[in-house]
């Protein structure tokens, strides 16, 4: 992903906050995550939340997301009470794809990845036969230079694929293969918070995995999922998936041929279309692309929340220096419906 950022910076009109009504927009032209201002900078978050949850839920509905500016949340435990405000509980983070650190119960760092790095624009853990319908993110300890939270409309990405390209996801699913090594990327124990391969082994097959072991520290899985979900509320099919991540042409190439020279097909992580043929490079390029050109960024502000929709939103994370803690929690696991 290039280091450009397409959105302008957010120039929220000062409202007081007795009711939900948007300041700005992240994306002005297309309404596109509403931005609700405390003007007294000291209303509890999550008793707003609880008093006009219908009103906020339709405003996610409509927009995509709120990102809350100016409210009093001023520790792990008090963002925690602003995901549960609106009737949820957080979930747990398993089956993971990169590291986090439980700060309070379901309130996580985000991902644990060099700082010099840009995290792509992904749907959280659209990789799972289940996925949160919605991700909550507090921002704890600004950056001291970069750290945003790109974001983009899957509306948008969606409309702008090829056909072709989606009748061949549409028809043909994807299957993503991983292998967990203690040397590289994540161990099993890690993925599935667990010392026990018993444990590793019922969830895989509540969850049709396959699974192989093929040493202690060696496991491969494989999931072949639907590359679409119906987004809840409206069921509008969008492209839902990580194949533009996992592919082998997401990669620097330097070190494809570093990964390959080491361990030849069986790389960390790779997908393939769901009957095992390889997906064209030229697809993943277009699509990844297409969610560049759609990428949206703000700067975070102390204590800002965020609130998404995690099937239409995309998210990920612009390279930082200084010190950066960024707190998530995810809530409500769906099925695709596809």
């Amino acid at each position: 992903m290039s280091a450009k950022f397409t959105a302008p910076e957010l120039n929220p009109r000062t409202v007081a906050a007795d009711r939900p009504v948007p300041s700005a927009f992240v994306d002005e032209t297309e309404k596109f995550i509403a931005v609700v201002e405390d003007g007294t900078r000291s209303r509890p978050l999550s008793d707003y939340i609880r008093r006009h949850k219908p009103e906020l839920d339709e405003m996610i509905a409509t927009h995509g997301g709120v990102l809350f500016r100016g409210f009093a949340v001023e520790t792990p435990a008090q963002f925690r009470d602003v995901v549960t405000g609106f009737g949820r509980e957080p979930l747990p983070y398993l089956e993971r794809a990169a590291a986090r650190t439980e700060v309070v119960s379901g309130v996580f760092t985000s991902t644990e990845f060099s700082s010099s790095n840009w995290i792509e624009l992904h749907h959280e853990m659209s990789f799972a036969q289940r996925i949160p319908e919605r991700i909550f993110f507090y921002a704890d300890t600004l950056a001291e230079t970069g750290g945003e939270t790109p974001v983009a409309d899957e509306y948008l990405a969606t409309a702008r694929i090829s056909p072709a390209i989606l009748k061949a996801f549409s028809e043909r699913d994807v299957l993503y293969t991983r292998n967990f090594r203690s040397e590289i990327d994540m161990d099993w124990r890690s993925a599935f918070q667990t010392d026990d391969r018993a444990d590793v082994e019922a969830y895989c097959r509540a969850n049709d995995i396959s699974f192989e072991w093929l040493g202690e520290d060696h496991l491969r899985t494989r999931q072949r999922q639907k590359a679409f979900a119906l987004e809840p509320g409206t069921d509008r099919k969008l492209f839902c998936n990580h194949a533009h991540i996992f592919h082998r042409a997401a990669l620097n190439p330097a070190l494809l041929a570093a990964l390959v020279d080491a361990y030849g097909e069986d790389l960390p992580r790779n997908v393939q279309f769901g009957d095992g043929s390889p997906i064209p490079d030229e697809m993943i390029l277009e699509i990844r692309g297409i969610y560049e050109d759609c990428l949206r960024t703000f700067p975070w502000g102390h204590r800002d929340v965020m609130i998404l929709n995690n099937v239409r939103c995309l998210h990920g994370r612009a390279p930082f220096t200084g010190r950066r803690t960024t707190l998530v929690s995810m809530t409500n696991l769906i099925s695709r419906r596809v």
